[in-house]
């Protein structure tokens, strides 16, 4: 058995919005279920048979599914795990005042998370965070493993850093 690849770098991304617009599952998926992995040039086209898909910033069901989308949607690219994970810190550090929950607000929580998150990262993997807002809102942030990732290793990276 064949170690999985190592990704190259990481590509970050950041949506707030409502959750009537997260709820939609309509524009978070590609037009088709893929459940196997195939060629790079196939999920061009799959993703491209989509324009709701692709115009929207709403993040995918599938977090590798974000590769997919236009380059418009990455906040930031970074070659080492580390810098991944501070970008990642900031972003929910940024974001943790205005959560719904004390729970999600918890520093003991908080700290973990970000342990988490630097852990996988330094293995390869993606960080996924989302979080309900004060009212009716929704957040989430995503770093993912790009050229390639872990699930879906044929994704074409949408821009080399």
């Amino acid at each position: 058995m064949t170690a999985p690849p190592t990704p190259d770098h990481w590509h970050c991304y950041r949506w707030i919005g409502e959750r009537r617009t997260y709820d939609d599952e309509s524009t978070r998926r590609p037009p088709h279920l893929i459940t196997h992995n195939i060629p790079p040039q196939e999920w061009k086209q799959i993703a491209a048979a989509s324009p709701a898909f692709m115009a929207s910033d709403v993040p995918p069901l599938e977090v590798a599914h974000w590769l997919l989308r236009p380059a418009r949607t990455i906040k930031a690219t970074f070659q080492e795990p580390r810098k991944a994970s501070a970008w990642y810190r900031d972003q929910v550090t940024q974001l943790t005042s205005t959560f719904m929950t004390d729970h999600d607000k918890n520093p003991t929580r908080q700290a973990e998370r970000f342990a988490a998150a630097e852990d996988r990262l330094s293995w390869g993997g993606d960080v996924v965070g989302g979080w309900y807002l004060r009212g009716t809102g929704f957040a989430s942030a995503h770093v993912v493993a790009c050229s390639a990732n872990r699930t879906r290793p044929t994704i074409p990276c949408p821009v080399l850093p």
